[in-house]
């Protein structure tokens, strides 16, 4: 009965892929979460049905593939949504966003870890002058700006913020609606973060499946493995596997 599940799900992920692809560049990317979540769900459960037939090698082969497929996908996303200039989510406009959020997709995007090197390249330059918060926004290209959208306010994706135009800068009604929108950038900054965390997740599943196989313990042998109830006994003889990750993954 499992294996008759796997080809079915081969061919989501294909057509997710192909999905993925065609929102991404027709559409900017408005369904861009959508898809990478199902997307990855198919892979997940395709693993997990190798898993409960002991094919761990096979396991690893298409997670190893799923990792390959998703991670490009997540990156651009996260990059499309954290636009080339992310002082603007520092704006105090923006409630909810600091600036370890955005250090800390920074990093995650560009694999550096020293934070001073990327304040100074990503955002010293930058983050005094997004006080026109007006022009940072019209800077947004299109497609990163309906894809942030699509988290904060659905239906304004797609339209031509020119609708604001006849509206000058300081009139409060314009005012009121820019900044309304921008009270809410913290949903995006949580989209972005779950997307990372789903990468990671990815990650760590292949790592679990590697040890597992090293330690000769079936699927079954595995899943028995849980954490100790949070009132365990000192004394107790329970035993804790603890896995942390040494070494590169195997490819």
């Amino acid at each position: 009965m499992v294996a008759e599940v796997i080809q079915p799900l081969i061919e989501a992920e294909h057509y997710y892929q192909s999905e993925w692809d065609s929102d991404w560049n027709k559409r900017g990317g408005i369904m861009g979460r959508e898809y990478i979540l199902i997307l990855s769900l198919a892979y997940i459960t395709e693993v997990k049905c190798y898993l409960e037939l002991e094919e761990h090698e096979m396991a690893l082969k298409r997670l190893a593939e799923a990792e390959e497929t998703v991670r490009p996908r997540i990156k651009s996303y996260v990059k499309h949504l954290l636009t080339k200039n992310p002082s603007g989510y520092l704006h105090l406009a923006c409630k909810g966003v600091n600036l370890s959020d955005i250090l800390e997709i920074l990093k995650y995007i560009t694999g550096e870890l020293d934070t001073d090197k990327l304040f100074d390249q990503y955002l010293r330059k930058s983050i005094f002058n997004c006080k026109d918060i007006e022009s940072w926004i019209e800077s947004i290209p299109v497609g990163s700006r309906n894809a942030a959208l699509a988290h904060i306010k659905p239906s304004l994706v797609g339209k031509d913020w020119d609708f604001w135009a006849y509206l000058p800068w300081n009139t409060s009604a314009r005012k009121e609606a820019i900044f309304e929108l921008l009270s809410q950038t913290y949903k995006v900054i949580e989209v972005i973060h779950s997307m990372i965390e789903l990468d990671r997740r990815l990650e760590g599943y292949r790592y679990e499946i590697s040890e597992m196989s090293r330690l000769g313990l079936s699927y079954q042998e595995w899943k028995k493995l849980v954490l100790p109830p949070e009132n365990l006994d000192n004394n107790s003889n329970s035993k804790v596997l603890l896995l942390l990750p040494g070494h590169d993954l195997p490819t």
